[in-house]
Order: structure tokens, then sequence, then C-alpha cells
């Protein structure tokens, strides 16, 4: 391995072509990166200003605290103390 890394860096075309294919090849990535994080971005703008002019048209439902600790009371003693711990397989074949 040491062989072929010494002959591409002893020949200075073939080593210039390699450094600009890895630049391209980097450019390629951060161009797609770029675009997949302006997407993203314009959807959650485009979330928000969603959420901020229907608010008054479409109000979010009131919680009731009685049905939450209800919930909270009928579930807790089902969670397990230790989260880092597995939890067994129930397939015991």
């Amino acid at each position: 391995m040491e062989t072929v890394v010494e002959r591409i860096l002893s020949h200075p075309l073939l080593t210039l072509a390699l450094l600009l294919l890895c630049i391209l090849l980097l450019y390629a990535v951060l161009k797609r990166l770029v675009k997949m994080l302006l997407c993203v971005a314009v959807m959650v703008v485009a979330y928000f200003g969603y959420v901020h002019f229907l608010e008054d048209d479409y109000p979010l439902p009131d919680i009731d605290e009685d049905l939450v600790d209800g919930w909270r009371d009928t579930v807790a003693p089902l969670l397990p103390d230790d989260w880092n711990r597995t939890f067994l397989d129930g397939n015991q074949s």
C-alpha cells in the first residue's frame, strides 16, 4: 500500500488530478448539504408562518389537567426504574 501512495505522490500530474478530484467531490457534497439546509429552513419558516397566521382560525384545544394526571398515574407503574437497562426480549423461543 505504501508503494502505491509513494508512486502517486512522486508523479505530480497524478497528484494534481487526484487533488482536483477531491476538491470537486468536497464541493459537490457541501453544495448538496447547503441545498438540504436551505430546504429545511424554508419548510420550518413556512410551518411557523402557517401556525402564526392560522392560530386565530384554528386554536389549539385546551388540555384537561385531570385527564393528564389520570394517565400519568396509570402509566407510572409500568415505566422502568432504570432507563439504561435493556428490556427483556419478549420472544422466549
